[in-house]
Parts: structure tokens; C-alpha cells; sequence
């Protein structure tokens, strides 16, 4: 059974419950179905097919539910795509995955090539606009290919990870044995499909629960919808947890809100007690990856170690190793590795195969973590210079690669800082060239601006006399103090 037939089976199964709600109001399971089958019939007559790239760039909503389910309906391979992203960041991505069409809610300017009404008996407003160049095989060497999705820039160490319909349905099965996901769950829902689509939408869909899209994602809002909707699982980075604790109108959650799980990045063990102080309920940590899927929870002990991310879900193993990939003794910080169901099929650009990436079957994380005397992981930072920005993960590479641009600009140094909100902020240090006055500091950040996502522009710039190099003659990017293990 591939994802799409998955849908069609909760239709029948569900026909009257609640699929989705957002701006467009409450989307029963026989109504999706009946959209999704619409559309898909309409991409099969424009001559979409098996192993074709098709992108899906939509606001989070049902078109992009729509959008992406169709076209998997025509055998084609998904590639979402954040509407917020740039025209600049956008033509790179593309250039390094060869689509054939891409299916958008009309949020932004048509990408180049013929765009075609499509009839949209539902209101989803999408339209098709196929690209230029023959139709290819957007990932012709992994059978049954679903899903692409770069890593997280579109440059640098960023590789198009690709998954197939066994892999993403195996992960969702391991993902609800930890989080236990029925029917009956309303999910408020804050995070970019684009993201998080293969593990979470999908999942969500799969057990028949409704999902409550909620685009404005303020502490406010949030608890608005919470208590309208009568949500049951809410799904947020530690973003969320901080703006949340920090609202000052002293409402809680509603009675049927339960559970609260942070993924994205590692949450403050301090913010998750201030949170369960304010709304007495405890956040469980989930460690997600998109190689990966979402295969380590802390569900049962996060009231009593929020520090945790807890234990590997069923099927999956967690080793933590040294560079000689040995494992290393209880407490003692190594990098992450895991090993299990659902793993990705391989990377599209550069391409390999999973099997010449994975060591003796286990995949490294690039995260340092240890284990706890009671045998749990906790993560302890990172070991590569990515940045983690509000529930996205950044490579200061990327961001160097835009300020270097600039005819002001030398050289350019980006790195994090902690903040109290955000969980780290993306700082640069430039080196001007000769001539070049400080005072271009506004329009250093306006020039990135135009060309980055909102989320990858630095909060503040440094100028410097001089950058200091590798002795290869590298910028060190991303440079700053790991904090502390949890001991």
C-alpha cells in the first residue's frame, strides 16, 4: 500500500470525521478524498506520471494536503516547497532537482514556464504551472520513490533527502507507536507543512485524527484555538514553549489538551518546567530527522526528566559513539547514531544510495548526546556549524554564500548566539573591503532580504578589521561555545 491508497482507506473508514480545519473552515474525510481524487484525475490528464518531480508550494492548509496527495495519486514524486521561500533561494533548489511541474496556492509569483488553470470544485486555488525542459525522472535510481526534501538551505552541506512510500508509512507506523495517535485526536497544528509533511501530516491522516491549522502562531492564538477546537496533542518547537510560558493572561489550555511535544531542537529542561508550572502539563521531548523520521521520544518520564529526549520508539536502536564509531561509556558525550524502520532511501544531489551512507547499518546524526544513569538520552549540541531558528535549521554556509555577494563585503563569519525567545539567533561578522564605510550595515541586511527567507537573515552584523581563516583558508563558520551536557 503506497501513502496515497492510505488516504483513500481512512475516507472509507472515516467518511464523516473531521480531516481538516483551517481558514477555510472544517474538511470532512470523504470531502478531502473526494478533492484529492478530482485533482489527481486533472494531473493525469495534463500528462503528470510515475517518477516525475512535482513541487508543492503552499501555505499550510488543505491545498498543499490536496496538492501533494494528488499528485503521489499519478506516481510522482513530491517535492515540497515553504512559500516564504526566496526567488533566489527557490532557483538554486530547482536547479539542483529537476521538476516538471509545481503546484502552488497562488501565495506567490508563478514560477517560469506555462501555467494552467486547474478547476477546484473545493476552493483550494491551486494552479500548474509545468517547467521547461523535457519531463524527467526526478529520482530515477530508488524504486518507488514519494518524497524529496533538502535538508534545510539549499546550499552548502544541504543534500535532497529522498524517500519512498514504504519508508515514510514505515516511519509513521514506528512514529504512533510512542505517541499513540487514534481517531480521536484533534492535533493543533503550527509548524511549515513543508517541514514536516512525511512523518506528521501524513500520520495524522493515516489514524483518522483532525488537524487544526493554526497559520498565526502567536501564544494568544494559540491557546485561542486550543480552547475553540478543543485540541487533545499539540506540536511545537521550543519556540512555542517559551512564547507560551511567557503569555501574561494567565488562561490555560483546555481540559482536553493533554500532551505537548517539542521536536525541532533541543528544549531548555528550565523552560519545560516553567511550562508545566503554567499549564500542568509536561512537554515531552521528540527527536526528529528527516533521514530518520521521528524515532526517539520522551513520553512517560518528560514531567521527570524534561531534560531527556528520551528512549528510541519501537523498532528503532540509539547508539552513541566516538569517531572510531565505538560506543561510548553512560554519561559520556559521543554522536548520536541510529538505526531502524522508515530510514531514507538515499540523497538526490550529490546521489547515493542509503547503503553507501550508513555505517554497518547505523546513520550518524551529527548530534552529541550521552545517556543518563537511568539509561536516556539527552542531547548535548551539535557537531557540525548548522543553526536552529525557530523550528528551521539553517547553514551559516548559505548565509555567508548571500553577504559574500554584497560589493561591500570582503568576507563574511556566521554563527549563533543563545536567545531568550528563538532559541539562537544567527549573528555575522564582516570584514569590509577597502573604502567601504560601516555605515552599510542596513543595507547589508536589505540586500539579504531580498534574496534569504525571513528566518536565515542575521539579527545583527559585527564589523571586524579582520576574519580569521583556516589553515586551508576557510572561514570557520558557525563557531560558538557548546553548552554544557546534563549530567
Amino acid at each position: 500500500m503506497n501513502v496515497f491508497e492510505k488516504l483513500a482507506q481512512s475516507a472509507r473508514q472515516w467518511p464523516d470525521r473531521i480531516a481538516i480545519i483551517d481558514a477555510g473552515g472544517a474538511l470532512d474525510y470523504h470531502s478531502l478524498w473526494g478533492e484529492v481524487e478530482a485533482l489527481r484525475a486533472q494531473l493525469d490528464r495534463l500528462g503528470v506520471r510515475e517518477g516525475q518531480g512535482i513541487g508543492v508550494r503552499a501555505r499550510n492548509g488543505r491545498a498543499f494536503v490536496i496538492g501533494a496527495l494528488a499528485a503521489l495519486g499519478c506516481g510522482a514524486v513530491i517535492m515540497p516547497i515553504h512559500h516564504q521561500m526566496k526567488p533566489a533561494e527557490l532557483a538554486d533548489m530547482l536547479a539542483r532537482a529537476p521538476l516538471c511541474a509545481i503546484l502552488d496556492d497562488g501565495s506567490n509569483p508563478a514560477q517560469p514556464g506555462k501555467t494552467l488553470a486547474l478547476e477546484n470544485p473545493g476552493g483550494n486555488g491551486l494552479r500548474y504551472t509545468r517547467q521547461d525542459g523535457p519531463p524527467v525522472s526526478l529520482a530515477p535510481k530508488i524504486k518507488e520513490a514519494a518524497f524529496v526534501r533538502f535538508t534545510s538551505g539549499t546550499t552548502g552541506q544541504s543534500k535532497g533527502v529522498v524517500l519512498t512510500h514504504r519508508d515514510v508509512l514505515e516511519r509513521t507506523r514506528a512514529a504512533n507507536s510512542g505517541l499513540g495517535l487514534t481517531c480521536e485526536d484533534k492535533i493543533l497544528w503550527v509548524l511549515p507543512m513543508a517541514y514536516h509533511f512525511y512523518v506528521s501530516i501524513i500520520l495524522y491522516l493515516e489514524v483518522g485524527a483532525t488537524v487544526i491549522v493554526n497559520n498565526d502562531y502567536l501564544a494568544e492564538n494559540i491557546l485561542d484555538a486550543a480552547a475553540k477546537h478543543q485540541a487533545t496533542f499539540l506540536y511545537v518547537t521550543p519556540m512555542h514553549i517559551r512564547m507560551l510560558t511567557s503569555e501574561r493572561s494567565g488562561r490555560t489550555l483546555p481540559p482536553s489538551l493533554q500532551r505537548v511535544m517539542s521536536v525541532s531542537s533541543r528544549l531548555d529542561p528550565q523552560a519545560a518546567q516553567d511550562f508545566q508550572a503554567r499549564y500542568q502539563v509536561p512537554v515531552s521531548q521528540g527527536f526528529g530527522i528527516i533521514e530518520v523520521g521521528l524515532p526517539i521520544m520522551n513520553i512517560a518520564e518528560a514531567a521527570e526528566h524534561p531534560e531527556a529526549i528520551g528512549r528510541p520508539v519501537r523498532g528503532f536502536e540509539a547508539t552513541i559513539v566516538n569517531e572510531a564509531m565505538k560506543s561510548v561509556p553512560e554519561t559520556e558525550t559521543g554522536q548520536l547514531a541510529l538505526r531502524g524502520p522508515g530510514m531514507f532511501s538515499g540523497y538526490l544531489n550529490p546521489p547515493r544510495l542509503r547503503e553507501e551512507v550508513l555505517h554497518d547499518g547505523w546513520f550518524l546524526t551529527g548530534d552529541l548526546a550521552h545517556r543518563d544513569s537511568g539509561g536516556r538520552i539527552v542531547l548535548d549540541g551539535r557537531t557540525s556549524s548548522v543553526i536552529h531558528i525557530a523550528g528551521h535549521k539553517v547553514f551559516p554556509e548559505e548565509i555567508a554564500g548571500v553577504l559574500d555577494q554584497h560589493p561591500a563585503v570582503l568576507r563574511s563569519r556566521v554563527f549563533s548566539r543563545p536567545h531568550p525567545q528563538f532559541g539562537e539567533a544567527i549573528c555575522a561578522e564582516i570584514q569590509l573591503r577597502n573604502g567601504s564605510s560601516p555605515d552599510t550595515s542596513e543595507e547589508i541586511l536589505t540586500f539579504c532580504r531580498r534574496q534569504l527567507s525571513s528566518h536565515k537573515v542575521p539579527t545583527s552584523l559585527e564589523f571586524v578589521a579582520e576574519i580569521s581563516m583556516t589553515t586551508s583558508g576557510k572561514v570557520r563558520h558557525g563557531s560558538r561555545v557548546p553548552q554544557p551536557a546534563q549530567k
